[in-house]
């Protein structure tokens, strides 16, 4: 999905399936315009290049907001897997955007391969460090997401250790391997991307035993997986989940799907 200035692009299809952009001339502005781009198949890949060639012949600037970087998950050459993050950044940078604006990237990887880009973490302004209560306390689940948030002034904050088997890759272990929870306190688990959720479905288990009273997750990207786990049911240490409508917007109780001005980004981050 693509919108131009926040309005949405048109798209049909052909009867053998290709895809078929309607003009959108009256959305290209004079000043530098904003593409906001949503992956949700690889058509949107072939879009995208559409859209932008269209802007490019008008002789208009233009500025990328990615909501979700595609293939990030490949972020490094693995023995029999093809490198793709590295050719989707390869085929972003070939289209020559003024600046590339990427919401919360999965892998450091992806702002080193990109052209012209900078990262925003929308979750650090959900959760404002300096307007945190004394009785709430941020948790990393991991020390990944500990060192992506590490300059945020977070207080009361506890890390945990993940232990993975070598083989499977499956998490056999978690603690808290650094601070320690407070009696009675909220905890917000801060991550970067929920898929069906057992990471923090093991962290929430971990927090209500250790005394919190309430355990919350907010992370900016959620795929429909998080359907298939357990971390939305009745008896899930997850009291609530914060996230932005990057992947989905499939509604349930335990779901609030937050703002992200995107024109208000786009217009902070000057590289």
């Amino acid at each position: 999905m693509l919108k131009l200035n926040g309005k949405r692009i048109l798209t049909e299809r052909f009867p053998n399936n290709e895809t078929k952009v309607k003009d959108f001339e009256e959305y290209i502005e004079r000043k530098e315009n904003i593409l906001e781009f949503k992956y949700f198949n690889d058509e949107d890949l072939l879009t995208l290049m559409f859209v932008k060639e269209r802007i490019d012949e008008a002789y208009a600037r233009c500025a990328l907001f990615v909501w979700y970087m595609p293939y990030s998950r490949m972020d490094r050459k693995i023995d029999g897997d093809l490198f793709t993050l590295k050719y989707i950044c390869d085929f972003i940078n070939w289209l020559q955007f003024t600046k590339v604006v990427i919401m919360e990237p999965h892998s450091v990887r992806t702002i080193q391969m990109l052209d012209r880009a900078k990262a925003i973490y929308p979750v650090k302004d959900w959760v404002k460090a300096e307007e945190l209560p004394e009785n709430v306390q941020i948790v990393f689940p991991d020390k990944g997401a500990a060192h992506r948030y590490a300059h945020s002034k977070y207080k009361n904050v506890c890390i945990m250790e993940k232990k993975r088997n070598p083989t499977t890759g499956v998490i056999e272990n978690m603690q808290i391997k650094e601070g320690m929870v407070i009696p009675g306190a909220k905890c917000i688990i801060i991550d970067d991307l929920c898929s069906k959720g057992g990471t923090f479905a093991w962290a929430g288990s971990i927090l209500k035993d250790a005394g919190a009273a309430e355990v919350i997750l907010a992370v900016s990207h959620c795929e429909e997986t998080i359907f298939k786990g357990t971390l939305l049911k009745e008896n899930s240490p997850i009291d609530k989940i914060y996230t932005s409508t990057s992947i989905m917007d499939k509604e349930h109780p335990k779901i609030k799907y937050m703002d992200v001005d995107v024109a208000s980004y786009m217009n902070k981050c000057i590289l």
